[in-house]
């Protein structure tokens, strides 16, 4: 929380990708935080929820963009040309667009969003704390620690039970992978192989669905008569980052999503 108010201080008008990144990635985590904690306090945790959503989803058209960028940078060894320069271009200007809509949602929300986040700072840290002479399990400390653990089995108990994977629902399990994985980095005893496992997924799914995203873009303003080379391209790329995020996924599934194995969370 102390991350993502100090970032919405000092992120600038058009902030480096890198500022973009950190900013998104500390919303998702904060917004997984007050999800879990709702059970406890709602009232503040939705309004927690309420005020820095749109601020994550501006952050995240603006990041979309940026990774869409270097994706297609890659390509240029064997893509050059006016293809090439036609994609990134469209993606650069899109990329300002999105970066003067998250402008203006800063300017309008960025102190209401820090002052909550102060606020929701308080709650959680007297949560965390045990009460004077109690015991460390005693108390709100107990309870949020019960309440960790019941969100990550909520979490478990939903993907060990999806559907079977495929382009249409993977990245949607990745949500709720990264979901169970930042209520995970709340525990201090959490299984580090699992966590490693869950981080691999999120990463092999979000590379996958960059790529998607870069051929529904690339599909829409070239054409298969003038641009076909970079097409195929993009979606040979595309293909083979499914199939290593499907495995890895499946992998998961089999081996920390099991309900025998979860228990023990």
């Amino acid at each position: 929380m102390r991350e993502l108010s100090k970032t919405l201080k000092s992120l600038i008008d058009d902030p480096a990708p890198k500022e973009v990144h950190k900013l998104r990635t500390a919303a998702r985590r904060v917004e997984a935080i007050a999800a879990m904690l709702a059970r406890s306090d709602e009232k503040r945790s939705r309004r927690l929820l309420k005020s820095i959503e749109p601020v994550r989803k501006a952050a995240g058209g603006v990041r979309d963009m940026d990774v869409l960028t270097v994706n297609a940078r890659r390509l240029a060894r064997r893509s050059a040309g006016d293809s090439l320069t036609r994609l990134l271009d469209h993606l650069q200007i899109a990329r300002q667009q999105n970066a003067e809509k998250l402008r203006r949602i800063l300017a309008r929300r960025r102190d209401a969003a820090r002052e909550d986040l102060k606020q929701y700072a308080r709650m959680v840290r007297s949560a965390l704390a045990p009460a004077k002479g109690a015991e460390p399990t005693g108390g709100q400390a107990g309870q949020t620690n019960e309440g960790i653990h019941t969100a990550a089995m909520d979490a478990v108990r939903e993907l060990g039970s999806w559907p079977p994977l495929n382009a249409d629902n993977i990245h949607a399990f990745r949500l709720k992978v990264k979901e169970l994985r930042y209520v995970l980095q709340l525990s201090a005893d959490a299984d580090s192989g699992m966590m490693a496992a869950l981080s691999d997924v999120q990463r092999r799914v979000g590379d996958w669905h960059d790529w998607q995203q870069l051929h529904e873009i690339a599909s829409e303003i070239l054409t298969p008569e003038r641009n076909l080379a970079l097409l195929e391209r993009i979606d040979e790329t595309a293909k083979r980052k499914f199939d290593k995020a499907l495995t890895t996924a499946n992998a998961l599934r089999g081996r920390y999503l099991a309900m025998p194995f979860a228990a023990g969370i």
